[in-house]
């Protein structure tokens, strides 16, 4: 499976979830072990030590529940505003365990985000995903239509510069430069943009996405020595958006794209 950076949400439910229920199974160990301990030490001041601990630990529990109950929620409104990027997780998930995701990079001093980037031996990936319903295709100048109408606004040109921002960031950080293909995905819309059409962004659904990235290709081929700088790189913008990282120099006869 492969490496995630930041999942934008998709996993913060789950964990918090997990949290509860490690907290609930902790409580009824305590428990237990009061329990325990009271029935060596039968006398009224043991019961009444065991009612106590007993309340208090009820009181406890739903002050826990209260605050896990507000991370589930939180993490469910993220997930709600991230629904298309948080869709095609589970099929980044199928990627071999040489490929990382970096999930949501977001600067503040560009032109938006990225739902998603891919770095891996095949070559690095910025995928914008599109939770459109119908059918999308070219407009004959580079250009997406939805169900036969224009977009709000323009999506490819506004996808192509917020990857080569991000490209640019990238090599002031690794002195490479990567060749960085754009995909739209789309989880639920059917394609009629053929390749080509949409300049050098290509429109893939979900059941052929990971066959697309992974598949062979000698101009975006990466070692694996630029594909761990390129990884230190994206983690550190995507953990300080928006500030100048030094990285440690290239190594000499280190290879650039």
């Amino acid at each position: 499976m492969a490496h995630f950076i930041g999942t934008a949400g998709f996993f913060q439910e789950e964990r918090a979830i997990k949290r509860r229920e490690r907290a609930l199974m902790a409580a009824i160990a305590f428990l237990g072990i009061l329990e325990c301990a009271v029935g060596f030490m039968a006398s009224r001041c043991t019961l009444l030590i065991l009612a106590i601990g007993a309340l208090l630990l009820v009181l406890g529990m739903r002050l826990f529940d209260r605050y896990f109950d507000r991370e589930i929620r939180r993490a469910r409104v993220e997930e709600t505003g991230a629904a298309g990027e948080r869709e095609i997780i589970p099929f980044l998930k199928k990627l071999p365990d040489t490929y990382t995701v970096i999930c949501d990079l977001d600067f503040t001093d560009s032109y938006g985000n990225i739902d998603h980037l891919v770095i891996g031996p095949t070559g690095v990936f910025s995928i914008d995903v599109k939770n459109w319903k119908g059918t999308v295709a070219a407009d004959g100048a580079g250009e997406l239509l939805l169900n036969g109408k224009p977009t709000d606004k323009p999506q490819v040109r506004g996808f192509t510069a917020r990857t080569m921002d991000l490209k640019e960031r990238l090599k002031a950080l690794t002195r490479l430069d990567p060749y960085i293909q754009c995909l739209f995905v789309f989880p639920h819309t059917y394609i009629e943009a053929r390749w080509g059409t949409t300049g050098t962004v290509l429109c893939v659904d979900t059941d052929n996405l990971v066959s697309l990235i992974t598949k062979p290709n000698p101009a975006r081929t990466i070692p694996p020595t630029d594909i761990t700088r390129l990884v230190s790189a994206a983690n550190a913008l995507k953990n300080l958006a928006g500030t100048t990282v030094n990285l440690p120099p290239p190594p000499p006869n280190s290879s650039s794209h």
